[in-house]
């Protein structure tokens, strides 16, 4: 089976591609930039140069093609209308040329908590993207995430950051709020599977690790990791949303207000879900973060600066 992976050299597609191959299919990927196909072994996989914005790029990419999985999305904004080209228009666009190539199964990543309230953003472009999908006439399986971790996530590296140059690190409100962080090798897993079974068709999956989290336990995770012991400072929300907003100037801000708006959102997922859906337990966060003691003083004042060092994150 011929299958097409938009965002293929993302964080989460450089995963995406070998668990397709593990599973013995032949795999085509759709490469925003030239050049950083090179992530893959020579002749392992078919490149397509294009995005997903360009819906000529995306007829030659789907030419042939038996399933495809969907991965571009972003939770960053250029400008005010990002969400609704790339998580909206730029689902349909993918949609359109899947049902005009004759596409037998269509995997859809998305994100936990994806809501039809336009109050929130990015989880209202992600429902648009949803929407597109499930009522495309197509066979479909939608996928929504937790928080994914694993070497080059910019969610576990910030909060290195902190630990490694702060003496005191900072918490938005109470840092009880609950995530399910979920390893990002165990999430390409199920996405290499959902594409393979019919059992899953016409579904909407939630992933989460193991363990539901609150934001201190997080903190104090990353904070035994790397051998630190951190008081936490808890902010005002409202407090937070006004720093933040002052640190939008920077080229990419740790933390941007589109995302400190999603602190009081749901993002755990059902319970067991992983292993009634895909038959494994996914990996715990606890003992499976060793990158993070990788992490040298320079490279965490980038990121605290907005400068997100390309040995981290070259995606």
């Amino acid at each position: 089976m011929l299958v097409l992976v938009t965002g293929a050299t993302g964080f989460l597609g450089r995963r995406v591609v070998p668990a397709l191959l593990a599973r013995h299919h032949q795999v085509r990927c759709l490469v925003h930039t030239p050049g950083r196909e090179r992530v893959f072994p020579p002749r392992t996989v078919d490149i397509q140069y294009g995005n997903v914005l360009n819906p000529d790029a995306l007829t030659v990419a789907f030419n042939g093609v038996d399933a495809a999985v969907h991965l571009v999305g972003t939770i960053r904004r250029g400008n005010r209308n990002t969400y609704d080209q790339i998580n909206r228009q730029g689902v349909a666009n993918v949609v359109a040329a899947a049902k005009a190539a004759r596409v037998k199964h269509l995997v859809f990543v998305s994100a936990i908590g994806a809501t039809g309230n336009p109050g929130y953003p990015y989880l209202f472009s992600k429902w648009q993207g949803e929407q597109e999908v499930a009522n495309s006439g197509l066979s479909y399986t939608i996928i929504q995430s937790s928080i994914i971790f694993g070497p080059g996530d910019e969610f576990l590296n910030t909060i290195a950051a902190m630990v490694k140059t702060l003496p005191v690190v900072t918490v938005a409100g109470s840092g009880k709020n609950r995530i399910q962080p979920i390893d990002v090798e165990d999430v390409s897993w199920c996405i290499a599977t959902a594409v393979d079974l019919e059992v899953l068709k016409g579904k909407t999956i939630e992933l989460g690790g193991p363990e539901q989290l609150s934001i201190n336990e997080v903190f104090g995770i990353v904070a035994r990791t790397m051998g630190k012991r951190r008081l936490r400072l808890h902010l005002p929300v409202w407090l937070m949303f006004i720093m933040t907003w002052f640190s939008q100037v920077l080229p990419r801000p740790p933390i941007t207000m589109d995302q400190l708006r999603l602190l009081p959102m749901r993002n755990v997922a059902e319970p067991q879900s992983v292993e009634d859906n895909f038959g494994f337990t996914p990996k715990t966060v606890e003992g499976n973060i060793d990158y993070v003691k990788l992490l040298s003083t320079r490279e965490a004042f980038r990121i605290l600066s907005g400068d997100m060092p390309s040995r981290i994150r070259d995606h």
